[in-house]
């Protein structure tokens, strides 16, 4: 039995029936379309009222009369804890748009408690401060103009220098605080930190430090915070003559002559080295010379506590003087006459010396 196409399509019930059935499948894609905006729609909805927990620092200020009391005791920063929206809190956390206040009006000198309130957060989020109270010492106000003192370890200065007096920016500082405090102030100190063996002039920005006679720091407050010291270290120096010395032992119906054209040299040291010395004497040992000579000997090992010289060496004409009639050999004592008085008087050299 063959299926008669042409009379299905002449049918009236198929055309009613293809049209229930596109019906139905046009009522099933507005109806899914509108499940999926409303879903959207919820979804969006609860990413907006979410809430979140935030903790924030927040600097604390003070309501007080701050020309008349000096007020002490206080944190600089307090934590203040956030929930509510997470749009909300974001934007509270980035531009901190509220403030965090101690409410002194009213209170005068002594130790109180107080607690902390908040001014300008939005009603919407709740907040706990914490600490909750803070306990403040309030104190009449006090301000003093002081001499700056300048101190640093003179054992790390190198051997024989010394340092001048310090220039500073400021050769004074006013300090602020509490009457009592005020009162304990015996100096304002800079502190200069020095290296080892510190040789050259030092620049240095110091923070300025208030201190009781005991050497204790004190709560005030210094106007300016800072001074730039200039500290010049160097090596003190003295201008001496410079004297010959004869050691040693020559033989009987031997001398010598012993002369310099340097009559004069600077010498580094110590201050204390250089108080005592006025004369620079240069021993010269004779006892292995046996013809006339020219030596070169260092000065600054002629004297305790001194660094250096300028020069640092000096050439000694040696002069030997024989005596044909003098027969046998005897010691002669360091420092004879003939030769000190050959050294302190004569500057030019000996005809008959050589250089060695």
């Amino acid at each position: 039995m063959k299926f008669n196409f042409s009379k299905l399509w002449d049918s009236k019930w198929f055309y009613r029936i293809l049209a229930l059935v596109l019906a139905i499948a046009l009522f099933g894609y507005v109806n899914a379309e509108q499940i999926n905006r409303t879903q959207s729609n919820g979804n969006n909805g609860s990413a907006v009222t979410a809430t979140t927990k935030r903790t924030l620092r927040v600097p604390l200020e003070l309501k007080a009369d701050t020309d008349k009391y000096f007020i002490t005791g206080y944190p600089q920063h307090v934590s203040v804890d956030l929930e509510g929206s997470a749009s909300l809190v974001t934007v509270t956390a980035n531009t901190l748009n509220f403030r965090v206040i101690a409410d002194l009006t009213g209170l005068g000198v002594g130790t109180h408690t107080v607690k902390l309130k908040e001014q300008g957060l939005n009603k919407d989020l709740t907040y706990a401060i914490k600490p909750e109270t803070i306990k403040v010492t309030i104190q009449d106000r006090r301000t003093r103009k002081m001499p700056i003192q300048v101190k640093y370890n003179e054992d790390s200065l190198a051997p024989g220098y010394t340092a001048d007096t310090a220039q500073l920016g400021s050769e004074t500082a006013e300090v602020t605080g509490g009457k009592g405090e005020i009162n304990r102030v015996y100096q304002v100190v800079a502190n200069v930190v020095l290296t080892r063996n510190t040789k050259a002039d030092v620049d240095q920005e110091v923070l300025l430090q208030a201190l009781d006679e005991d050497g204790n720091t004190l709560n005030v407050v210094i106007s300016p915070a800072t001074v730039h010291v200039h500290l010049p270290v160097s090596l003190p120096s003295k201008k001496v003559s410079v004297v010959l010395k004869q050691t040693g032992t020559v033989p009987h119906g031997t001398s010598f002559t012993l002369n310099t054209d340097t009559t004069s040299a600077t010498i580094y040291g110590s201050r204390a080295a250089l108080r005592k010395i006025d004369s620079l004497t240069v021993p010269i040992d004779v006892s292995k010379i046996n013809k006339s000579t020219t030596i070169t000997v260092r000065l600054t090992a002629a004297a305790a506590g001194i660094v250096s010289s300028d020069p640092r060496t000096i050439k000694v004409h040696v002069t030997l003087v024989t005596d044909p009639t003098a027969n046998g050999t005897t010691g002669s004592g360091a420092g004879s006459s003939s030769s000190s008085s050959a050294s302190s008087s004569s500057s030019s050299t000996a005809t008959s010396s050589t250089e060695k």
